[in-house]
This record gives structure tokens, sequence and C-alpha cells, in this order.
């Protein structure tokens, strides 16, 4: 099924929106500023079979290079400030910092666990990495050194940072509490029980946050709901009663949703964080590997690994617009910072498929990724990994 006319008209009138918003910023930018490639031009592939990472330009869309990482990737991420890639390694018990211009590593620190979780920081200044056994790191991406260890937490499972920084949530899998971490301190100053709002969420599967910063989301591990948290008074709001067997929430750009794919039902719930209420649900999406906003956050791309195939959303409209089939089963993608093409891991194809988001199609597969290419991210753009 294609995108009618009228919704291409919306396509058209956000992109020719986007595009002058790009000018402006083109213009603003000082002289000089593009001695270096900016890294919106490119989208970085990791695989599960060998130790770097495959560089695309999205001008060309196709591979121009590689960057060797130490071992294979388990967890990727880009640092559009610092210009710089993060990778952590299962096998080696690792992390590593490689810069993008050099394509050296500036800076590996041997963690002494199998991370399982990581989270940067906003603007790029901390980085916090741990495992499922109770350790956490804390990094300073800016004086490339390892400000604190904590040790003990008690199972946690996912992380999120406060919107200045200076406080880190850390969610637990067998507890409905998350531990808020004072990063100065570095040590845990205080937590947020889920119990008086969601009694028996038998632990948080995962926590994540709007952009904005302000509102955090607890999905629970038992009884299909989440809690909605209030991340600056460190307090829980109010709880959502969904569908369950959600493995992890999906923010969109402009602060104002949270997408939940539901796998007892094949469903993805659209939560509005103003109201703490769900707002639509999208139903016959089956085994979702990954939810993707486009267009200033007003279209969702939903991935399903079952279909082989896309659910396009008008988040807007608060509704199914178009369906159309992937090459292969998709895993993570990544939009560019311009919203208007996305790049989904095609792991049984060994490629990466080009989605043109006004078109509504793939329009591309690019070969030489890697095998079992799992993780794609965009610098500066929202990004996911499983």
């Amino acid at each position: 099924m294609g995108i009618s006319m009228s919704v291409m008209r919306q396509f058209k009138s956000r992109a020719a929106a986007g595009a002058l918003l790009a000018f402006v910023f083109l213009i603003s930018i000082p002289h000089g500023a593009f001695a270096r490639e900016a890294m919106d031009n490119f989208i970085f592939v990791a695989n599960r079979t060998s130790a770097e990472i495959a560089v695309i330009d999205v001008r060309k869309d196709e591979v121009v290079s590689r960057i060797a990482t130490d071992g294979i990737p388990l967890h990727l991420l880009a640092s559009k400030e610092r210009r710089q890639l993060i990778a952590t390694s299962k096998e080696r018990k690792s992390l590593t910092l490689v810069d993008f211009d050099s394509r050296e590593t500036i800076f590996s620190l041997q963690l002494g666990f199998e991370p399982t979780f990581i989270e940067k920081g906003p603007d790029d200044l901390l980085l916090a990495v741990g495992d499922d056994q109770g350790a956490l790191s804390i990094v300073s991406l800016d004086e490339l050194r390892e400000l604190h260890r904590i040790d003990g937490l008690p199972e946690p499972g996912y992380s999120v940072f406060s919107a200045t920084g200076d406080r880190l949530f850390v969610s637990h899998r067998t507890s409905g509490e998350v531990s808020v971490v004072d990063i100065a301190q570095g040590r845990v100053s205080g937590s947020i029980s889920l119990e008086e709002i969601s009694p028996g969420s038998g632990g948080i599967s995962h926590i994540t946050r709007t952009p904005g910063g302000r509102y955090g989301f607890a999905l629970h591990r038992e009884g299909g709901g989440l809690s909605v948290l209030d991340l600056e008074k460190q307090i829980a709001l109010d709880a959502v009663a969904l569908p369950g067997g959600h493995w992890r929430g999906f923010p969109t750009v402009d602060s104002q949703y949270l997408l939940v794919p539901n796998r007892n039902d094949d469903s993805l719930s659209m939560i509005s964080a103003r109201t703490r209420r769900e707002s639509a649900r999208f139903e016959g999406i089956r085994d979702m590997t990954g939810v993707n906003t486009a267009l200033f956050g007003s279209m969702a791309f939903a991935f399903s690994r079952a279909d082989k195939a896309v659910t396009v959303i008008d988040l807007l409209e608060q509704r199914i617009i178009s369906r159309f089939d992937l090459p292969s089963a998709p895993e993570t993608a990544a939009t560019t910072t311009d919203g208007l093409k996305i790049y989904v891991a095609l792991v049984e194809s060994d490629q990466v498929a080009v989605i043109d988001v006004i078109r509504g199609k793939v329009i591309k597969t690019i070969d030489d990724v890697g095998g079992e290419p799992w993780a794609v991210l965009a610098a500066g753009a929202l990004n996911y990994c499983h």
C-alpha cells in the first residue's frame, strides 16, 4: 500500500520546513567550519563478526571507509560534539574511544567486567557503563579518564542521565526502584520507588527519558505497565497499563510521546508525556525490533522482524498510513539528522537498507557492511541498540 497524495503533501510541507531550517543553520556557521567533514554526513554500522565499523556516506549511500575497534563492538555510540566513536567489547571487557578524523584510539579503559549497558551524558561530557552484576563506571569524555567506580548496585539494567548531567538514574531488573547516582560525589544519593503507584512491577525491564530530560519512563517486567517519573523532582508520578511484553520505549524528538512496542498483542502504544496516558494504539505490527521517528517527530517507522516489513505512522493524525516490505529481517535503524532518510540493518542479508521518508519506501540496499550488521547510528540523532 502506497502513501496517499494528501499524506504526500504533508510530507513535502514538513520536508520544506526542514530544508529551510537547514539552510538557516548552514549560513549561520562561521567561515572555515567545514575544514573537516561533518559527522552528520555519515552513518556508522557495527556487525557481529568483525572488529570494525563500516562508515556510510549519506550523500552517496555507500561504504566509504572502515574504523578498527578493540574487539567486536557490543555497544556503539557516536559523539558529534567531540567527533568520536565509543565502543565496548564483551570479550575484552573494555571501553574504547576512537577519533573520527584520525581513526586512532585516543582512550581505552579496561573495565574488568562485561558491559551490559552504556549511556552518554548531555553535551557529551560523561559516559556511564555498567554490568548486570552491580558494577558501574563513570567516565569523563572531557578529561579522558574514569571518574568513579561504583560497585554493589542490585542487578542494574539500564541508565539515563538527568538533563543537566549531575545525576544518573539506574534501573534494577528485580525491584521496582530506580537508584539516583550523584555524579560529583560518585555514590548513590537516593532512589525513586515505583511501589506506591505501581505495586508488583516485578522489576524494571527498561528505563528511558524524553530528550528534554523532564520525564522518565520505567517499563515493568511484570503486569504489562510502565511508570512515569519526574526526573527533576525525583518522584514517580503515574502508572500506565499496557498489554505487556515490552522490551524498551522510544521517545519522540520533541519530548511529547513515548512509543512502546507490546509483544503480547503485536501493537505499538503511544504514550503522552503531558497527559501521562495512552493516546493511541496501533495494531498488527509483529515482533518489532525498533521504532524510528522522522520529520521532526511527526512520523514513526516501526520495524517488524516477523513480517520483514515497515509500518509507517502519522503521529500528528495518530493513524497508520502505509506498510512496505524490506529485503530481509531488520535489526536497529538510524534516522539522519535532517529526518529525511532512515538506515536499517538487515542482519540476514548482511546489508543496510536506505529508506526515503518522503516516498515511504526502500530506495537502496548497501552491501559490504560486515557480517550480521546489527547497530546503525547517526551522530547527533536519537539512537538505540538492543
